[in-house]
């Protein structure tokens, strides 16, 4: 009677495994036919997408989180970016005729089950010449979750911090644990403060400042800043953060910060040039 039973398990079991196939099969089949981007069939409802790229993907999992989880997927391609969106929308299956490396990995390590009819290295863009931008963007983030903010540009907190910096006329906020402060000093003096008399408010942080150049970037490595929303970055200062994992949302990025006459670097900059490390970079700039 057991072996009965054992059997006719197993046999629901493959024929629930092979509806699946034929099912994702079927779906790709479906996107070259109708020209579609992407396939979704949960709870029994097959739902067609057509923009490019990730941008369905994006909505989905922000506006209808629900529509990708337990969800067998089609896709046209999958990367990193469309991968970790996958992972957070909770899809149990996916199916692609092409997938880079990097989206397998993370994939199967989030228990994704993945059928896959190519794999290359790293997704390119359309016209084969370069990385596609969003593999770029997110060849340094580690967890699906980490190259969600990155593709979304950053947390809410922190988008909303950069706009009322820039509407109310202040230099620096730091939000930490639930508390937002606001500072309006020129330069690094609070941010030199905060670390000085407060390092637990940067431990962790989401931080805006007006523009960050080297000296500011050294502070936020040490103090543990974990994101950071500013208007203008100098490359130095972006390498810098991004070496100290530090997730970094720029609007605009120049070779150099300059004075405020425009007629050399920035003082605090200059000070610091032939430091290596963050911490000899503040041990330089404290008073």
């Amino acid at each position: 009677m057991k072996k009965i039973f054992y059997l006719v398990l197993c046999t629901l079991a493959l024929g629930a495994f092979t509806g699946c196939t034929r099912k994702g099969e079927q779906m790709l089949s479906a996107l070259d036919e109708k020209g579609l981007g992407m396939l979704i069939y949960n709870h029994g409802e097959m739902t067609e997408y057509s923009a490019p790229g990730v941008q369905d993907l994006l909505r989905l999992t922000a506006e209808e989180p629900d529509r990708l989880k337990g969800a067998l997927v089609a896709d046209k391609r999958v990367g990193k970016a469309a991968a970790a969106l996958l992972i957070t929308g909770g899809a149990k299956t996916v199916y692609t005729p092409l997938v880079s490396t990097p989206a397998r990995e993370m994939l199967e390590a989030a228990g994704v089950e993945l059928h896959a009819r190519e794999e290359i290295p790293l997704m390119v863009n359309m016209d084969g010449t370069d990385l596609c931008p969003m593999e770029r963007k997110l060849l340094e983030a580690e967890s699906a979750e980490d190259c969600v903010v990155l593709l979304r540009g950053g947390s809410p907190e922190g988008r909303q911090m950069l706009e009322m910096l820039n509407s109310q006329s202040l230099s620096l906020l730091v939000y930490n644990d639930s508390v937002l402060t606001t500072h309006d000093n020129r330069g690094i003096q609070d941010l030199l403060h905060v670390l000085s008399d407060q390092p637990e408010r940067l431990k962790g942080a989401i931080v805006a400042d007006k523009l960050v150049g080297r000296a500011a970037a050294a502070i936020m490595a040490v103090g543990g800043v974990k994101e950071l929303h500013t208007n203008l970055i100098s490359t130095p200062a972006r390498e810098l953060l991004e070496k100290a994992g530090i997730r970094v949302f720029a609007r605009e990025e120049v070779p150099a910060i300059l004075n405020r006459d425009r007629t050399g670097i920035c003082p605090m900059d200059t000070r610091i040039a032939d430091a290596e490390t963050p911490e000899e970079c503040v041990r330089l700039l404290i008073p």
